[in-house]
């Protein structure tokens, strides 16, 4: 009797795998159980999904039964060291379902039903991010460095004690009459993540008022996420020396995410706690305002902008930048760099002309490339110059029709900004700031105060609903 079946568009993933991913054609070259076992490592790696949520269903490719297999053939049962890995298996879905399983009063050892119940989801949730994360053409080799972790794969850090946190955390919101329940946990690129729910819709208001009080009990800078239906992520930070660093593999995944959208000016942000990839065009910002102190990887963050915009032909890229420029020099060959403030002045003011200019010129149909104007260091322009802060106004309020798209980069945001520059670039990523009143003054709300620096972001763009949490690549790690 077979422990498990695939079906047939489980089995077509499986043979372009074997054909197009190795270059094998038949089963005594490679057997397909191989794709399963890498199925099953894949999905190991991914964000944890209570048993009984509907996420397994969605991350399945369907169709019609195909083929059958045992676990001989998966887990490799019955055979040398057979034994083991069944029982390693069962010990890893034990740790990452501790709760339900307890909860439900089932010995995943002694239960091979269950057992295969689960199994059958990491596999098949394995297959469907193959099919969904890796494209024929590409290297399937490199595919497994990138997605499987394993030039830094550690178990430990791949499985997390429920009990690590979540103890504390409970019996803190117990003091104070709110209960909540352990859904799941997992890690991140610096966090921890913790997935309750709360168990009375009466107590949302007290919950998260609560929970700004979280640092004192835990020692570090919690940050909640609302997911709805009364679920919240609690994401504690890992010791630096944990954090996983976002290079150069980060950067293609989110740049071979990007060119699925086709867009015009398309940016890669990064990635959220559970790895979404987090894109978005600048046509549509349709300018954009980032701000972060010293140390949060504000110029870094710019720097990858340009470097993927720079992709494009039809782009034409002004930086401005009143630090001498030194940050953008990878860029001088292919880019205009201006350094002096005076000289930034009359190129901010001939952009505006050309803002006209193009405005006649496209009432007769004439079609113009985009210019993009990256400004650093906003502040001390306004400071030194009132005709700036005055001529950025008008290309905030008209330039958009034009192709003339500008991103305005600050290190003190709580500096005087004109009123109808701010409300006129709606867009806004805010990096580590000092203070919550920094945060509030860039997204209208706290939360940039308690990013960890180095690429940690909130981004609140008018093409998505409310702010993600997104942490950005290294530039220097991409060059």
């Amino acid at each position: 009797m077979a422990d498990f079946y695939s079906t047939n568009k489980e089995e077509m993933l499986i043979h372009i795998v074997r054909k197009d991913g190795f270059g094998y054609d038949n089963d005594n070259e490679l057997p397909k159980y191989i794709i399963l076992r890498l199925a099953l490592s894949k999905a190991l790696l991914c964000v944890n999904f209570p048993l009984h949520s509907d996420d397994w269903n969605r991350k399945i490719l369907g169709g019609d039964r195909g083929k059958e297999y045992n676990l001989e053939q998966i887990t490799g049962k019955g055979k040398n060291n057979g034994e083991d890995i069944d029982l390693l298996l069962r010990a890893i879905f034990y740790v990452k379902h501790k709760d339900e399983l307890e909860r439900d009063g089932i010995n995943i050892f002694e239960n091979d039903k269950k057992y295969l119940e689960i199994l059958e989801k990491y596999i098949k949730r394995g297959l469907y991010e193959i099919q969904h994360s890796w494209k024929s053409k590409d290297c399937f080799y490199q595919w497994c460095l990138d997605n499987l972790s394993l030039n830094k794969v550690d178990i430990r850090e791949s499985l997390i004690s429920s009990d690590d946190y979540f103890t504390t955390i409970q019996i803190y919101f117990r003091k104070r009459g709110i209960a909540i329940e352990h859904i799941s946990s997992f890690n991140s690129f610096r966090h921890i993540i913790y997935k309750i729910k709360l168990k009375d819709s009466m107590k949302i208001t007290a919950f998260e008022k609560e929970s700004k009080n979280l640092d004192r009990v835990l020692g570090e800078n919690a940050v909640l996420q609302s997911l709805g239906n009364l679920e919240y992520n609690i994401a504690i930070p890992k010791p630096k020396e944990k954090w996983h660093k976002l290079g150069n593999n980060e950067y293609k995944k989110g740049l071979l995410e990007l060119d699925k959208y086709r867009f015009e000016l398309g940016i890669f942000a990064g990635f959220t706690f559970d790895r979404e990839c987090i894109c978005f065009d600048l046509k549509d910002t349709p300018h954009l305002f980032v701000a972060g102190t010293t140390g949060s990887g504000k110029t870094s963050f710019l720097c990858v902008m340009i470097h993927t915009l720079l992709r494009q032909n039809n782009v034409e890229i002004i930086i401005i930048d009143p630090k001498h420029g030194l940050d953008y020099k990878p860029f001088k060959e292919r880019t205009e760099i201006i350094a002096d403030t005076e000289l930034a002045s009359e190129k901010i003011e001939q952009l505006v002309e050309i803002m006209e200019e193009r405005y006649e010129a496209m009432s007769n149909g004439k079609d113009f490339k985009y210019i993009v104007c990256f400004i650093d260091e906003l502040n001390d322009l306004l400071t030194n110059n009132s005709d700036i802060g005055r001529n950025l106004m008008r290309l905030a309020i008209k330039a958009r029709q034009s192709k003339i798209h500008l991103v305005l980069g600050t290190q003190r945001p709580d500096m005087e900004l004109p009123g109808s520059l701010r409300s006129n670039v709606p867009s806004r990523i805010a990096l580590k700031v000092n203070k919550g009143s920094d945060s509030k003054i860039i997204l209208d709300e706290h939360g940039a105060e308690k990013l960890l620096g180095a690429g940690d972001m909130l981004v609140k763009i008018m093409s998505y609903n409310g702010i993600k949490h997104v942490f950005g690549v290294d530039f220097r790690e991409i060059v």
